[in-house]
C-alpha cells in the first residue's frame, strides 16, 4: 500500500517524536537514579520518594509508614498549601499575580483554582511561583528530619531534584476503575471530573519507568501493608 506523502511524513514525525520522548525519558531517568543507587542500609536517615496517580491511594501507604515504621511523612500539598500563608515569599507573589483572590487578607484556594483549571498559561504561571517555594520548603524539611525514615509524596517530585536526594522511589499503583471509584466515592467527583483528572496526570507506565519499587494497592489495605513489610524488611530492617 503506497501513503500520500503527508501520510509518510506524519508516520515519520510519529516515530521521531517516539523516539525522542523514549531517549529523552531515558536520561532523565539515569540523572535522576544515577545518584540513589547507595547503599542506604549503612545509612541510618532512608529517605523515600513516593509517586502514583490520583485516588491509588497513596496516604494508606504514608499512613502505614508513619505508624509502624516512625517514618516523618512530608506532603508536597501540604506544603504548598503552608507556603501559601502570610509570612512567606509565595503568598505575596501569589496575591500580587492573581488579586482577585485576596479574600480579607487570605488566598481563596477554590477561587484560585478555579482560574487556573482550565487556563494552562495560568496554571503554568502559578507552578512557576509555587514549585520553586514548594520544593526548598521539602528540602529543607528533609533536613531537619529526626527520624530514620523519611517519605515525601509530590506530584512534582521528578524532576524537581528532590528525587536524587531519595534512596527508593516507590511507585503506588492501582486500577483505574477502582481510582475513578474511590474519588467518586472519597471527594464527591462526577465520573467525568475523576476521569479527567486522571487523565491529565502521567500514565502508569511513566510512573513505574522511574520506580524502583512497585506496589499493588487495588485490592485491601492489609495486601498493600504486606507489600510494605516485605520492602521495608528488605531493605533496612
Amino acid at each position: 500500500m503506497k501513503f500520500p506523502r503527508y501520510r509518510i511524513f506524519w508516520l515519520k514525525t510519529w516515530k521521531a517524536q517516539q523516539i525522542y520522548m523514549f531517549l529523552w525519558m531515558l536520561m532523565l531517568k539515569r540523572a535522576t537514579i544515577g545518584t540513589r543507587h547507595i547503599n542506604y542500609r549503612k545509612k541510618k536517615h532512608m529517605i523515600i520518594g513516593i509517586i502514583g496517580g490520583v485516588g491509588s491511594g497513596k496516604s494508606t501507604v504514608l499512613d502505614y509508614l508513619e505508624e509502624k515504621y516512625n517514618a516523618n511523612i512530608i506532603k508536597s500539598d501540604l506544603v504548598a498549601k503552608d507556603i501559601m500563608t502570610p509570612g512567606h515569599k509565595v503568598y505575596h507573589k501569589v496575591l500580587s499575580t492573581f488579586p482577585e483572590v485576596n479574600d480579607n487578607g487570605n488566598i481563596d484556594r477554590t477561587k484560585l483554582a478555579e482560574i487556573v483549571f482550565n487556563d494552562k498559561d495560568k496554571l503554568d504561571l502559578l507552578n512557576s511561583i509555587t514549585h520553586p517555594g514548594t520544593i526548598d520548603e521539602i528540602n529543607r524539611l528533609i533536613d531537619i528530619s529526626k527520624s530514620d525514615v523519611t517519605v515525601v509524596e509530590s506530584a512534582i517530585l521528578i524532576g524537581s531534584g528532590i528525587e536524587k536526594r531519595c534512596h527508593e522511589l516507590w511507585f503506588v499503583y492501582c486500577e483505574r476503575e477502582e481510582r475513578i471509584r474511590r474519588l467518586i466515592s472519597s471527594r464527591g467527583y462526577s465520573r467525568q471530573k475523576a476521569i479527567d483528572i486522571i487523565n491529565s496526570q502521567p500514565d502508569d507506565d511513566e510512573y513505574n519507568f522511574y520506580a524502583d519499587e512497585y506496589i499493588d494497592n487495588s485490592s485491601t489495605p492489609s495486601s498493600t501493608m504486606e507489600q510494605i513489610d516485605l520492602i521495608m524488611n528488605r531493605e533496612i530492617c
